[in-house]
């Protein structure tokens, strides 16, 4: 633990280190040879006290850290993000000087550090600001031509396997329109009201029967219950005369 927070005062003091160049800066558009320099050295001693850390010593510092500056945040993520693929730092590559390494672009300093690595080389770029106060620090891993091809070829292929796999599944989208229609019958069918039953119709009314007129006359029910006792050769006590109709026959038996 005592080792992690040494390499991190190292870090800050890196940063102190361009703060205080702040009082040498340029008076013109050209950059001070001292402070081009000055922003040289201290670039490469942040950089290799960067990347002699290990990503779990940087995942501790920031967690334990939860007021740490943003550079040095944002340095040690970086760092984190591009350690695995870039491997151990072996050292700066060829021959780099201030002159050729400190670039002032649009009043911010930029410092480009050309680095081997265990793995591949990388350019690392740091960001001061006008006041030379440190912004970033960026790892840019360098592939081959043929690595370039390859991961070209390779974005291609999923490029057109999305989209082939797109217009398929759109295809079958518009196939299935089709039964739209027959589900949307179908819902209407099963959500309309189901019909009243109509109303039984009325039993006919019966024929009226036409009542058989009575004939109100005593006289005469008594002088034909006389006459069919007589030919029948019985008594009028057997026989009740209810009624009398008249019939349309004009012969008589």
């Amino acid at each position: 633990m005592k080792k992690t927070w040494k390499k991190l005062g190292s870090l800050a003091a890196a940063g102190i280190l361009a703060l205080s160049l702040a009082g040498c800066g340029a008076e013109k558009e050209s950059i001070n040879q001292k402070v081009q320099q000055n922003l040289f050295d201290s670039s490469v001693s942040t950089m290799e006290t960067l990347v002699s850390y290990d990503n779990a010593s940087m995942e501790q510092a920031i967690e334990e850290n939860p007021n740490m500056d943003d550079f040095t945040k944002a340095a040690f993520t970086s760092w984190i993000d591009n350690s695995e693929e870039l491997g151990a730092y072996l050292g700066m590559k060829g021959e780099q000087t201030a002159e050729n390494t400190v670039k002032l672009d649009s009043h911010k300093y930029v410092v480009t550090l050309k680095a081997e690595f265990e793995n591949r080389d990388a350019v690392v770029e740091l960001v001061y600001d006008s006041k030379l106060t440190p912004e970033s620090v960026g790892f840019s891993p360098n592939y081959t031509m043929g690595e370039k091809m390859q991961s070209a070829a390779v974005n291609t292929v999923i490029g057109i396997a999305i989209v082939f796999f797109i217009l398929l599944f759109l295809s079958f989208v518009i196939s299935l329109m089709k039964y739209i229609p027959k589900l949307e019958a179908a819902l209407t069918k099963k959500n309309a009201p189901a019909p009243a039953k109509a109303p039984a119709p009325a039993p006919a009314a019966p024929a009226p029967v036409e009542e058989e007129e009575l004939v109100d006359d005593g006289e005469l029910v008594a002088v034909i219950a006389a006459a069919i006792a007589a030919a029948e050769g019985t008594s009028t006590d057997g026989f009740v005369v209810r009624s009398i109709r008249k019939s349309n026959k004009r012969t008589w038996r």
